[in-house]
């Protein structure tokens, strides 16, 4: 499979807080399972709320809705919604973005809990959630026989609980940057 890596036009990421940021197609192979691959993808509209400084790195946050456990695969051990697709002459692929780690996670929904200002910009953009609602994350419990569960973290009662039922949980992606490189 092609990588295809569309970098920023502009040469330095410079993104204020509230900003609303159109991220180039970025993608990363995850897996390749005969002729289906499966990677993550950051692309699109992205809301900065923190911007990069010399001690650390920028954030940004795209939210994505909400989606139920049932929703969601496990590649390579990695929660993976399709989100996207490409038909590739040899086969296709599907795309998803990526599941925040539980501590990023949290530290976004601080800084965006602590700012009404950045809550209403996601307003604007369409982006509509509550920054104490329960969100997906990109941890696994591993079980006896080697069962795996899906996580969400509890903004609300700041825990990370295994899902055990078909309630939906919000969906938020995250990108870091700094002056030179985008990750995720």
């Amino acid at each position: 499979m092609i990588q295809r890596t569309h970098y920023m036009e502009t040469p330095e990421h410079k993104w204020s807080v509230g900003e609303l940021v159109p991220l180039s197609w970025n993608e990363r192979l995850l897996k390749k399972s005969g002729s289906t691959s499966y990677a993550e993808l950051v692309n699109s509209r992205y809301i900065c709320v923190r911007e990069a400084t010399d001690k650390q790195p920028g954030i940004l946050v795209k939210v994505l809705g909400k989606v139920t456990r049932d929703q969601i695969l496990l590649v390579s051990g990695t929660p993976f919604c399709k989100d996207d697709r490409d038909y590739l002459v040899k086969g296709k692929c599907y795309f998803s973005y990526p599941f925040p780690l539980a501590d990023d996670l949290k530290e976004a929904l601080d800084i965006i809990d602590a700012n009404p200002s950045l809550q209403q910009r996601f307003e604007e953009e369409s982006m509509r959630f509550n920054p104490s609602s329960t969100f997906w994350v990109r941890g696994i419990a591993r079980r006896m026989l080697g069962l795996k569960k899906l996580q969400f973290f509890d903004a609300g009662t700041d825990q990370l609980s295994n899902a055990v039922d078909d309630t939906p949980h919000y969906r938020l992606t995250i990108a870091f940057f700094n002056k030179e490189k985008l990750s995720w």
